[in-house]
């Protein structure tokens, strides 16, 4: 049947695609029907930038009409004789793979085809904005251990080796803060407090949280000096006997 034999094809130009490297892709692409293979570029073109528009021409024979274009992990639109792919991976860089299918039927309605072109998508690794209204008067034990308001901390955190507290200003610029005193007040023992003059809690306040076997309220008060600026910041956490 020459039906069968018809070569379905679009000729399209992408319009208006400009990546930073300003080159632009002009070629063919066309659905051989007789052998029911994939859709054929010419020349091939097989990879994609993510989150990237990518405007063809269709253009196609008068015997037959493509019913829906479909694009897995982005979107395809078409607006009368222009196809506009965007790739919308959820990687985060390297690459990724989405298939680009068309239904095509004849004009009398009688076939009805699929064909698919996979393409490869490059996804750019993210690029993670500055932290609005950012957390501040960040405290740290050792540097490593965020103390978060109200959070539940085991004992052994704050007790072995003597544990030594950090201060920063906050979690966008993280600048640090000189610590120049240290005060611990519990909840059980209100208005006792230990209190230490450098970075490090006292003996006396270990001696106590040594005691805690239930989950107790605590209060720390961290003293810190930026330039001439003294700055005092306090945070309650709930300590555990693990």
């Amino acid at each position: 049947m020459k039906y069968l034999s018809t070569i379905l094809f679009f000729t399209f130009c992408i319009l208006g695609y400009s990546p930073a490297y300003a080159q632009k892709i002009n070629g063919e692409i066309f659905i051989p029907l007789n052998d029911r293979s994939d859709i054929k570029m010419n020349p091939r073109i097989d990879t994609l930038d993510n989150k990237e528009d990518y405007e063809f021409k269709v253009r196609v024979s008068p015997d037959f009409k493509i019913s829906q274009f479909l694009f897995e992990k982005g979107l395809a639109t078409q607006n009368d004789s222009v196809l506009v792919i965007n790739a919308n991976s959820q990687k985060d860089g390297g690459t990724d793979t989405a298939t680009l299918r068309v239904i095509v039927t004849s004009i009398r309605g009688n076939r009805i085809m699929l064909f698919q072109k996979q393409f490869i998508v490059r996804v750019p690794e993210k690029i993670y904005p500055i932290i609005k209204n950012s957390k501040s008067n960040i405290i740290m034990v050792n540097d490593k251990v965020t103390l978060e308001r109200n959070n539940s901390y085991a004992k052994d955190l704050l007790i072995e080796n003597h544990p030594f507290v950090t201060l920063y200003d906050n979690a966008t610029s993280m600048k640090k803060i000189d610590v120049k005193g240290v005060t611990i007040s519990l909840m059980e023992k209100e208005g006792k407090q230990y209190i230490s003059k450098g970075d490090t809690l006292s003996a006396d306040a270990i001696h106590e949280l040594k005691k805690i076997k239930k989950p107790t309220p605590v209060y720390i008060r961290v003293d810190g000096q930026s330039g001439k600026t003294r700055k005092t910041v306090w945070n309650r956490i709930v300590v555990y006997n693990e």
